[in-house]
């Protein structure tokens, strides 16, 4: 009797663990994507430049699809899976990003993702600039304030002296010592 039990008990285990292998071995693949900047702007769900889109995937994936607004634009065999773009070569607006990772077993996970394409932020930056220039003017005329009522002569040549007063000066300063 025992060891039926010991038998039944091996069995339990020895089934759990093949059915646990096994569906590590069956489970589809798994994605998740992100963005990096590569050279642009990209404020929350807002972007402009030169991106790339990762795609970070379960290590039995063989094989990552790329698709923007639906049309598959990379097929990409090798990892790391990525796909670089630039919003400039696109209408300024709300796009998907799609991306479908494949196993050995044709199995297959998707991931979405959207963003918002803006145009060059230019405003934005001609503000800066206009901040920056006003702001080292401002900086610019304190520091004249303060230098006239600390006694300061800005922007005056002094006069070098005279011949003679050189040596009227120089002969005080020999008396002195």
């Amino acid at each position: 009797m025992k060891f039926k039990k010991t038998m039944l008990a091996a069995l339990v285990v020895i089934s759990v663990l093949a059915l646990s292998c096994f569906q590590a071995a069956c489970a589809a693949p798994t994605i998740t994507l992100s963005l990096y900047k590569d050279n642009g702007y990209g404020m929350g769900n807002d972007m402009n430049g030169e991106w790339t889109l990762n795609a970070a995937v379960s290590q039995d994936v063989t094989r990552v699809e790329f698709y923007f607004d639906g049309h598959l634009v990379e097929n990409d065999t090798s990892a790391p899976f990525s796909w670089n773009f630039d919003t400039f070569n696109y209408s300024a607006g709300l796009h998907l990003f799609e991306a479908k990772a494949y196993n050995a077993a044709g199995e297959s996970a998707l991931e979405q993702i959207s963003r918002n394409f803006v145009p060059f932020p230019l405003d934005f930056i001609v503000g800066i600039i206009v901040l920056v220039i006003v702001t080292l003017v401002i900086a610019l005329v304190g520091a004249l304030i303060r230098a006239k009522r600390l006694g300061v002569k800005i922007g005056r040549r002094t006069q070098k002296p005279k011949p003679e007063e050189a040596t009227v000066t120089k002969q005080k300063e020999e008396k002195e010592n």
